[in-house]
């Protein structure tokens, strides 16, 4: 039984081995377009950003912003631009922007009136 085993793997391999499985190979890709055809332009691109002078000047940057950006901080200034969300609609900036361009020639008198009177003393 052992030997009818041993004889029919033996005559079976030399047919594996004429039909191996195939390896599937995948289909070609297609022409680039789009961003992958634009990617040898924007590759020069970053290497002009990654020269050592950009790269201290982002180390400061980050340094700076790191000291800023405590978690003091910045529970402080969610609460400022949260106030300033609040206090700054549409009709507030115009109706600011009115009276301040109503009040440039007021200012403007003024100023000549304190400098007449400041000149005669």
């Amino acid at each position: 039984m052992r030997v009818s085993r041993l004889l029919l793997s033996l005559a079976a391999a030399p047919l594996a081995w004429a039909n191996p499985r195939p390896n599937p190979v995948a289909a070609p890709a297609p022409d680039s377009t789009g961003l992958l055809a634009e990617l040898p332009s924007i590759l020069s691109g970053v290497q002009e950003l990654l020269s050592q002078d950009t790269i201290t000047k982002l180390e400061t940057i980050i340094d700076g912003a790191a000291k800023l950006l405590t978690s003091d901080n910045v529970d402080v200034l969610q609460d400022i631009l949260g106030n300033a969300h609040t206090l700054l609609t549409k009709d507030f900036v115009s109706n600011t922007t009115t009276l301040i361009g109503d009040a440039t020639p007021l200012v403007e008198d003024v100023s000549k009136l304190l400098g007449s009177i400041l000149g005669t003393l």
